[in-house]
């Protein structure tokens, strides 16, 4: 799993939060680790912040703040060895629904087009605060940094968004 020690790990995530993020950003920085990357960096899907990714629902019922967060996210993965999809396995409801979706796959055809390795935790995109509930599912009985590194996967280019 280890890349070169100079590369960089860029961690798509769902949008920044209200707090420090401190929990979110350790767990990055223990996938960036495991996965031997010698700097990581934070993105988001969305630009706009709140208390849970639950809100953007509400938040994101329009294009601008996923419209917005694009120059972001593009000038991260101009400088990205690899990514780490963590921006939630779930999508919003109403409208925003369509809005994530078109978000998703505008990312996924960057990465394509850029042929920028990804990588996840398990079967999904998930959010790093579900990784703990994923890795205990999946991995029982093994400290959690293991369960981590027994869980990431290559995601690799073109395959089924969500």
């Amino acid at each position: 799993m280890a890349q070169p020690t100079t590369a960089t790990l860029v961690a798509v995530l769902a949008n920044p939060p209200l707090t420090d993020g401190k929990r979110t950003l350790g767990r990055v920085a223990l996938a960036g680790e495991l996965l031997g990357f010698a700097e990581v960096k934070v993105v988001n899907l969305f630009s706009m912040p709140s208390q849970a990714t639950g809100a953007i629902s509400e938040l994101g019922a329009t294009a601008e703040g996923w419209l917005t967060a694009r120059p972001s996210l593009d000038v991260a993965l101009a400088g990205a060895d690899a990514v780490l999809l963590a921006y939630g396995a779930t999508s919003p409801s109403g409208s925003a629904r369509t809005h994530f979706r078109e978000q998703v796959e505008w990312l996924h055809s960057r990465l394509d087009e850029w042929a920028v390795p990804g990588w996840q935790v398990g079967d999904g995109p998930r959010h790093p605060s579900r990784w703990q509930r994923w890795t205990s599912r999946e991995h029982p009985d093994v400290p959690f940094a293991e369960a981590v590194r027994r869980s990431l996967v290559p995601k690799l280019p073109q395959m089924s968004r969500l």
